[in-house]
């Protein structure tokens, strides 16, 4: 007897792709509710009284205010403030596992901790850092805090055990600092920094100064354009000091993000580094293995703003390099809402692509970074769209 299976058959399951997003900005002012809460109320009268310090040496202007998406702004005419709104444009309409908060804007309305008293800079950053655990991370468990770090100020490593200690030391999952300060990176001054780092297993990022703090050779430049163009400035002297110092000897868990700095100097200038240390090598007894060993080994970068070679039929090969020099899983996807030159998760990882590219760049390499699982089922088409 044939026996006909009369059960309903399931329609496939379609993949997708996961998607962490490693760059993306909440904007509020140290005046702004979400922020002031947190301040000692002596350093709100203080701001209140005597602003927030000069900048110094002239700000470029940028191509907006907070240089940001024109719809952006909410409806009480702020940009970077209400989570709710970021979770609308950003993280539900591309389906994110997770977003990781970035706020350089605290170093640089503090300059770094050198326009104000140490007390009330100090206060500024941790006031920013437990914003984003309690109001953003608070709005949505996919929001992922960084703790952001005066490097130049003493007790900086002790603000890590702070946050990563405290009610929501959960929601932290990195450390972020400006690439600009007052010594080179590998110095040992900021060897406390690392070890905190190694200790609590969270990576160290880097991110853009931002508002004319670029450094050249010779100062700031006058053009929002000059610093938007020169953003790999310093990842380039940031590298060197980090390795030839010996940091990554000492310190051998350490893991450095550099976001928004760009990545396709990358390969290239592992090439440089490496011939260098072989004509200079007896200068480094204490460097157990090649430059580029530990380039490919401790640093991660941020897709945003992506490589767009001259000719689009390049961009593949640019890929391809960086892959084939050893670091393909080290390339992470970034937004960096809510600014002017945002990135979709289609424009930064095209979906011509091979399959495992998208999905390294989109999920799995910060996802690995970062310790934060993809969610199952969630992100965009692992095919066309």
């Amino acid at each position: 007897m044939t026996v006909t299976d009369a059960r309903p058959v399931e329609a496939p399951v379609e993949e997708k792709l996961g998607i962490i997003d490693t760059d993306f900005h909440p904007m509020p002012l140290p005046t702004d509710p979400q922020v002031a809460e947190h301040l000692p109320q002596r350093w709100r009268d203080y701001i209140a009284r005597y602003g927030l310090g000069s900048f110094g040496g002239g700000v470029s202007p940028s191509q907006r205010e907070f240089t940001h998406r024109l719809d952006a702004v909410d409806e009480n005419g702020r940009v970077g403030v209400d989570p709710h709104l970021a979770v609308e444009q950003v993280v539900d309409k591309y389906d994110m596992s997770a977003v990781v908060l970035t706020c350089p804007q605290t170093y640089i309305i503090t300059s770094g901790g050198v326009n104000m008293p140490y007390e009330c800079a100090f206060a500024i950053y941790r006031a920013y850092n437990d914003a984003l655990a309690y109001t953003w991370a608070g709005a949505d468990d996919r929001f992922k805090a960084s703790i952001t770090l005066p490097r130049d100020l003493a007790g900086a490593a002790d603000e890590i055990a702070r946050c990563k200690e405290g009610p929501n030391g959960d929601s932290y999952v990195q450390v972020l600092m400006s690439p600009a300060g007052q010594d080179p990176l590998g110095k040992q001054r900021y060897w406390p920094i690392f070890e905190a780092c190694e200790h609590y297993d969270i990576p160290l990022a880097f991110h853009v100064p931002g508002m004319g703090r670029q450094p050249t050779g010779a100062g700031r430049q006058n053009f929002y354009s000059e610093m938007h163009a020169a953003f790999a400035v310093l990842p380039i002297s940031m590298v060197p000091s980090l390795i030839f110092e010996g940091v990554f000897e000492r310190f051998p868990k350490l893991k450095i993000a550099l976001l928004e700095l760009g990545w396709d100097w990358a390969a290239p200038y592992a090439w440089r580094l490496d011939a260098t240390y072989e004509k200079l090598r007896d200068e480094l007894p204490h460097l157990t293995r090649k430059p580029s060993d530990y380039l490919r080994e401790h640093f991660w970068f941020s897709t945003q703003p992506v490589e767009e070679p001259e000719n689009p039929q390049w961009t593949p090969d640019v890929y391809a390099m960086f892959e084939e020099s050893g670091f393909a899983d080290r390339l992470m996807f970034s937004s960096d809402y809510p600014h002017w030159d945002f990135d979709s998760p289609y424009e930064s990882v095209p979906q011509s692509f091979p399959l495992e590219r998208r999905r390294r760049i989109l999920g799995t390499n910060a996802s690995a970074l970062y310790k934060i699982p993809l969610r199952s089922g969630h992100g965009i088409p692992a095919v066309g769209a």
